[in-house]
């Protein structure tokens, strides 16, 4: 949709606003930032972050886990907005970290923004939201194992992310190929997981 255009590179802008001119920026800052602009945005933004320098940081992508879990749990029961623990909102990241993982999207965002649009929306609707939520929360409770394997938290983030996008754009076909990956990335994941347990 026209008003659509630019979506995802606004909220970077917003991310950033919120993590400018100070040491360390609060969770629940940057979960208040988002909180206005709906679920899709969180959930396609977030995600990307994981994929970023900052998602690097050891104990960050259960933490970020943890924040989605929160969030979806609300979408799926149909409460308007975002919650999260406070101990989760009190969490501390560096601005400086925060503020170059943004960069580091902000290009990316803009080649979104110019390629996704309205598509096949009956797969975007209440119905797929759903069962978008539901296979989400699957997704998310890989997260924490998975950290003991290098990189292997990117695969149901970026899954979480197509979901989100395709919420925020209401492009169906996105809905679709982000229940194709999260069948992918969990199978994966369990075979990472067994894998590594055998070889220890």
């Amino acid at each position: 949709m026209k008003q659509q255009q630019g979506a995802l590179t606004d909220i970077v802008d917003e991310l950033e606003q919120a993590s400018r001119n100070q040491d360390k920026v609060q969770v629940g800052h940057l979960i208040d930032a988002l909180d206005h602009r709906g679920y899709g945005p969180a959930l396609a933004v977030l995600p990307l972050i994981e994929l970023t320098p900052i998602g690097g940081i050891p104990g960050f992508p259960t933490l970020l886990a943890l924040t989605l879990a929160s969030i979806v749990i609300r979408l799926l029961m149909g409460y308007e907005h975002f919650w999260a623990p406070q101990w989760v909102r009190r969490r501390h990241l560096d601005s400086d970290k925060v503020m170059t993982s943004l960069e580091w999207l902000k290009p990316v965002s803009l080649r979104i923004d110019a390629k996704l649009h309205e598509r096949v929306k009956r797969f975007a609707g209440p119905t797929g939201r759903r069962a978008a939520c539901i296979v989400i929360l699957l997704l998310l409770l890989t997260v924490p194992p998975l950290e003991l394997i290098p990189f292997a938290t990117s695969g149901p983030m970026i899954v979480i992310a197509i979901f989100g996008l395709g919420l925020l754009y209401r492009d169906g076909l996105l809905m679709l190929l982000g229940f194709a990956g999260a069948a992918i990335a969990i199978a994966g994941g369990a075979w990472g997981l067994l894998a590594g347990g055998g070889s220890g």
